[in-house]
């Protein structure tokens, strides 16, 4: 039994729905840095979260209170596009100037989702790692 486009547009369109009947939440991200240090620095000015070092090879981040923390890892390679999350951003374009003023790099400009479910684009970090970003508009 095959699945027909009409049931795959109806799964898209059920996750990205921010509901209350949503199922489990993210709860960990994990990502790898070649430089904590600059890796602090870039995610605390572009997106404003707080990091704490847990030793001097892993540092942990929260974005607040209620949303999704994670940590990154001290390593020699990041493996580019392993991992991506995506962040929910006022406008992808002006996020996206930041991080490239920052040392990131833009990998996709901005795209509708399509259905009114908002727009996606992709940045890169310093250190190779996927960001993903979604906007209302």
């Amino acid at each position: 039994m095959g699945v027909s486009e009409p049931s795959v547009r109806t799964f898209k369109l059920n996750i990205w729905q921010y509901t209350a009947t949503m199922g489990k939440e993210i709860g960990h991200i994990e990502l790898t840095s070649k430089d904590l240090m600059a890796t602090k620095k870039f995610y605390s000015k572009l997106f404003g979260w707080k990091f704490e070092m847990f030793d001097d090879s892993y540092a942990m981040f929260k974005t607040s209170q209620k949303g999704v923390g994670g940590g990154f890892q001290l390593g020699k390679k990041v493996k580019p596009g392993s991992t991506t999350f995506y962040v929910n951003v006022d406008t992808i374009p002006a996020t996206q100037q930041k991080a490239k003023s920052l040392g990131g790099r833009i990998l996709k400009k901005r795209k509708s989702i399509g259905g009114g479910m908002g727009y996606w684009g992709t940045i890169g970090d310093p250190h190779g790692n996927v960001i993903g970003l979604w906007s209302k508009k």
